[in-house]
Order: C-alpha cells, then sequence, then structure tokens
C-alpha cells in the first residue's frame, strides 16, 4: 500500500548552509529516497521544515522514524496521513530553501492549528502550496529558492 504523510517540524538548526553543502545534501537525500521508492517535496525555512512524504508504507514509516530521531528537528508533528492510489510527485523534490517569512509563517500557521486543520483547511493549503514549488522546481530541473553561492 503507498501511502502520502505530511509533517512539520522546528529546526534546530538556525544557520543557512553555503549552497555546495545543499546541494551535497540533496544529492544524498535524492539517492536514498530513490532507493526507497519515496517521492515528495521538502520545503525548509530559516525556523521550520515542511515535507511530503509518498510510497511504499513501509518506506514512508521508516523514513519518518529517522525524521523524529534526528536533532535537526524539533516538535515533529504528521499533519496528515492516508492512502493514496499513486504517486503525486514527478519524483523526490527539493522545492524550497531560504529564509522567506512567507513560508516559515505558513508552516508556523499549521503547527499552530494542527489540531483543527481539517476545519481551517491549512493541510490542503500547504500541500497545494508545496506542490506548486516542487512543480516549479521539476520544471526548472532543480531546487527553486537555493541559498546564494558562497
Amino acid at each position: 500500500m503507498f501511502i502520502s504523510l505530511i509533517y512539520v517540524s522546528r529546526r534546530t538548526i538556525k544557520r543557512v548552509a553555503p549552497k555546495a553543502e545543499v546541494d551535497a545534501t540533496i544529492a544524498r537525500w535524492t539517492k536514498r529516497n530513490a532507493r526507497l521508492r519515496i517521492r515528495g517535496a521538502l520545503l525548509i525555512t530559516s525556523g521550520h521544515v515542511a515535507q511530503i512524504l509518498e510510497g511504499p508504507e513501509e518506506s514512508v514509516d521508516h523514513l519518518m522514524e529517522r525524521m523524529r530521531r534526528d536533532p535537526r528537528h524539533e516538535d515533529v508533528t504528521v499533519i496528515e496521513r492516508k492512502p493514496i492510489d499513486g504517486y503525486r510527485f514527478p519524483d523526490w523534490c527539493f522545492a524550497y530553501w531560504g529564509t522567506a517569512s512567507y513560508m516559515d509563517r505558513k508552516i508556523a500557521a499549521v503547527m499552530a492549528k494542527h489540531e483543527a486543520l481539517s476545519e481551517a483547511g491549512e493541510t490542503a493549503e500547504l500541500f497545494d502550496l508545496m506542490r506548486l514549488l516542487a512543480r516549479e522546481s521539476h520544471d526548472g530541473h532543480g531546487p527553486i529558492g537555493q541559498p546564494p553561492g558562497s
């Protein structure tokens, strides 16, 4: 069975990594996710992380367990977990990186309202935003919003 899982968390590391470091990290994650048959999108701001993971249930659960133990995250909150018929993302995407306050506020709002998300519509709004960013990233053949080169 394939599932889709969306989580949000607070970043414990506040520094913005140099572009070369970001590129190397993305390359590692892309290989790992391909091996696990995981697709989705990752959105990182200066203060928060939001990620959509899609794929075989055991692979998504394995990766989610790693996220919960990762010291770079705190307050890891699963806001949606549901079965899906197939992938909704063309591949795994690093959808955004940076200090954009709009994105940071969007993720913070989801974290603050995670108990009432179905009423607030925040989950669907975050999903749509991440899908749009992932499409832009995919069409542009690479991550968007990366930090400036160093």
